[in-house]
């Protein structure tokens, strides 16, 4: 074997694997939020919002359907994004405040950082948010309609139907007039 080719071989595999070991995403861990998980599954259909699950540090798995006959936005955001920062404060308010209505808000954070949990995790402390994040995947994003710009907000009726996707940010008078007309 030609010296030369076998070098350039050697140094192209360790590239490789130091890329790929640096794409990797951290595992989720005791001492990040319970709220904060990871998605296993994506199911897309035609009729209905994907089905999704998602299991946290703890090992429980949830799944998106679990909880039919609720309201819920599901609002895919990134801890880069200007303006999903600038929302975040108010999608905090309005899942306390629709809370006992039948109202749910799921969290998609679209960070790929191979620290994006603890990312995550520090934005969710800062802005208080509460309810459920999940950690993007390219399927869920296809899924969701192949979701591209932050935030994206999608909000799916209490049969599972989606009722409205809403691309950009939106006034807390916005997501208000859309949460009620469903519930």
């Amino acid at each position: 074997m030609n010296p030369r080719f076998h070098a350039a071989s050697i140094v192209a595999a360790l590239l490789t694997t130091i890329l790929l070991a640096g794409c990797a995403r951290e595992k989720l861990s005791a001492d990040l939020p319970e709220n904060l998980a990871e998605v296993v599954s994506v199911t897309a259909r035609e009729d209905l919002a994907p089905g999704f699950t998602w299991k946290g540090a703890d090992g429980r798995e949830v799944r998106f359907d679990d909880v039919r006959g609720t309201v819920t936005l599901v609002n895919f955001w990134a801890t880069w994004c200007g303006p999903c920062k600038a929302e975040l404060p108010e999608l905090v308010g309005l899942s306390r405040r629709y809370a006992d209505r039948g109202f749910r808000i799921i969290g998609v954070a679209t960070d790929r950082t191979p620290n994006a949990a603890s990312l995550v995790a520090e934005y969710m402390g800062r802005y208080g948010i509460s309810y459920q994040v999940v950690l993007s995947t390219t399927e869920v994003e296809r899924a969701f309609g192949n979701v591209r710009q932050m935030p994206t907000s999608i909000l799916i009726d209490g049969e599972g139907r989606i009722a409205g996707t809403m691309i950009g940010p939106r006034s807390k008078a916005d997501f208000e007039r859309a949460i009620e007309a469903l519930l």
